[in-house]
């Protein structure tokens, strides 16, 4: 329904998380990029656009980041905002919510079924039970190497 929507729409970024708040899965954006047939970049830290391209910023694991020139229209999983967001004054919030509208878009897509059912939801079993070591350095060292030595790892 979403792509159906954007679909129709002349847009150069479509701006979307990185992560879904009830599963954590975050699959909108991508599966929303694979729809439009347009490019996705996931956990951006920071767009630009200037002649028909976009520089992203993308964060890896570990702090690493990199930056893309990706071609338009695409799709941005976005992660964190460069800067902190500025905070509006509650005056100009209160001037333009008199004043602004909020456009309606219908669908006719409203009988669309996802195709994935929730069966089951449970915490992880535990796999067994932790042995706590104690002593000073060398003799925990030494328990650990007859642990080890014990199941066959060394």
């Amino acid at each position: 329904m979403i792509a159906g929507v954007i679909g129709g729409m002349d847009a150069d970024v479509v701006l979307t998380g990185v992560q879904a708040s009830d599963d954590l899965d975050g699959q909108i954006g991508p599966m929303l990029a694979a729809h439009l047939d347009m490019p996705y970049v996931g956990v951006v830290t920071g767009v630009s656009v200037a002649d028909g391209k976009a520089t992203v910023h993308k964060e890896y694991a570990g702090g690493v980041m990199a930056e893309f020139e990706v071609s338009l229209p695409m799709v941005v999983g976005v992660q964190a905002a460069s800067q902190p967001p500025r905070y509006a004054a509650i005056s100009k919030v209160r001037q333009i919510a008199k004043t602004a509208t909020i456009e309606e878009i219908e669908t006719n897509d409203t009988e669309s079924d996802a195709g994935i059912i929730l069966r089951k939801a449970a915490r992880p079993v535990p796999a067994g039970h932790a042995e706590m070591l104690e002593g000073d350095p060398e003799e925990v060292a030494g328990k650990i190497i007859a642990v080890l030595d014990e199941r066959g790892l060394l």
